[in-house]
């Protein structure tokens, strides 16, 4: 079911201890189901995060610190301690676990985003070209045809996985792009994580990243084994960008052992 917390949407299932689930740009909690199928004894909180799914739009000037803050809120909630984010969502759970290191103690990365690290070649433009359509033609499926196409090659790994890749076309479908509009985006790119920050976190953490991933993301998961002091890098064999839905099996397994046992 969903719920609102605030200006964030929820979505829950199953029952236990509480994890908390970041999903990437443009997606919205509704693509974890699959996962939280093969994890059970887990209560498994999906969050909406700003200008997706059921949340209300990123308010103009919006930080990723701002952004993390909210999410923290729904943990605090939840009593959560545990979560898992993918792609962009990582940026927002590292800036969580800088912010307040005593709010969690698992932590699993996807396809790592760590803000301010060199974008993947093609990305700027194509952030660019997403702007300059919306502003032409406002939000639609035009959109979602120029975001998944290649390169970057966020979704090439999906395309392996056609019913995957159909879910994904859907929820994108629906995506109402404001941030492109009112600058949100914009705001919320200027953030910066450093070595010294990232030493902060505290939380048991797995990264992993697809060996088909781009360059970028590789070496965001290299840096982050270096910079966190509890850290471990588990590479999925035959993944792209998007891993943990793209192998839910393979992910499952991986998250379930990060996660460690469903203790009440």
């Amino acid at each position: 079911m969903n719920a609102a917390t605030g200006p964030l949407a929820t979505r829950a299932a199953g029952s236990g201890p509480a994890v908390l689930w970041l999903h990437g740009y443009t997606m919205d909690s509704s693509l974890w189901e699959p996962l939280w199928e093969r994890l059970p004894g887990w209560r498994h909180i999906g969050v909406d995060l700003p200008g997706h799914g059921a949340s209300a739009p990123w308010e103009p000037g919006a930080s990723l610190a701002d952004t993390a803050a909210r999410v923290a809120e729904v943990a605090r909630e939840h009593d959560a301690r545990r979560m898992v984010a993918l792609s962009f969502g990582s940026s927002v759970a590292l800036q969580l676990a800088m912010d307040r290191p005593e709010l969690l103690s698992h932590l699993v990365l996807g396809a790592p985003t760590i803000a301010g690290a060199p974008n993947e070649p093609g990305t700027g433009r194509r952030y660019a070209q997403l702007s300059a359509l919306y502003l032409m033609a406002g939000a639609g499926e035009h959109l979602t045809r120029l975001w998944m196409s290649s390169p970057p090659d966020i979704f090439r790994g999906t395309e392996a996985h056609p019913e995957l890749r159909a879910g994904i076309r859907a929820v994108v479908d629906r995506h109402r792009w404001s941030e492109l509009g009112n600058g949100a985006l914009r705001a919320m790119s200027e953030s910066v994580h450093t070595d010294d920050g990232l030493s902060r976190i505290t939380a048991d953490t797995l990264v992993t990243v697809g060996d088909q991933d781009m360059p970028a993301f590789t070496a965001a998961a290299a840096r982050l084994s270096r910079a966190l002091p509890r850290c471990e890098v588990a590479e999925m064999v035959g993944t792209g960008h998007l891993c943990l839905l793209e192998a839910p099996d393979a992910a499952a397994a991986l998250i379930g052992r990060q996660l460690g046992p469903a203790v009440r």
